[in-house]
């Protein structure tokens, strides 16, 4: 299997790192390699969550499925975020140069559709 970064996504450094921890521990929790970005910026902690999938065209597939599994791990995440009163400061980046989305201010559901598009 080969293994495809999926999206980095950039979080603020005021963020808790318990916070921070939590979102990992979910997206390990569903099958998703997560790791630090080599690239760092002062101010952001970067998470690149990588998927592996079976090459060919099959893949397409998987990592819509994938999108959607890690959109579902960050909505809930800052869901619980909110509840603690702590707002999800960073933004989703995509590998293939997609604009980012900013986890503040997207929905649910434009979280969940920017992740499973192609």
């Amino acid at each position: 299997m080969s293994e495809i970064p999926l999206c980095t996504i950039a979080l603020s450094s005021q963020l808790p790192p318990d916070e921070i921890e939590s979102l990992q521990t979910s997206l390990r929790m569903n099958q998703f390699k997560v790791q630090k970005s080599t690239n760092r910026v002062l101010g952001v902690d970067d998470l690149v969550v990588i998927a592996s999938v079976v090459s060919g065209a099959a893949a397409t597939a998987q990592l819509v499925d994938y999108g959607i599994k890690v959109g579902k791990a960050i909505t809930n995440w800052r869901r619980k975020l909110r509840e603690k009163g702590i707002e999800p400061e960073g933004n989703l980046e995509h590998p293939k140069q997609r604009p980012p989305l900013d986890l503040s201010t997207a929905t649910d559901k434009e979280i969940e559709e920017w992740l499973s598009q192609e």
